[in-house]
């Protein structure tokens, strides 16, 4: 599993950035935070299977209306 952080650009409405992350394959979860200053964030979770080691970071980066990604945890599920 992967938990990133993802940072809007700035001028992006930050619920429609968590739906299209939900079109991602492997996203389980896109939850828009108050992060600072009245900044938002989306808090997404990632899985896949072992095998595939599939590279999240660079995928969300390419979604538009992202600005920044950073990967808060990186685990494997039991």
């Amino acid at each position: 599993m992967t938990v990133m952080k993802v940072y809007p650009a700035e001028g992006s409405d930050a619920d429609k950035l968590a739906s299209e992350l939900f079109k991602v394959n492997g996203c389980i979860s896109a939850k828009v935070e108050e992060f600072a200053f009245g900044i938002k964030i989306i808090r997404a979770g990632f899985v896949c299977e072992d095998k595939e080691g599939t590279d999240f970071e660079s995928i969300v980066k390419k979604v538009n209306g992202v600005n920044e990604v950073q990967v808060d945890d990186v685990s494997l599920i039991s």
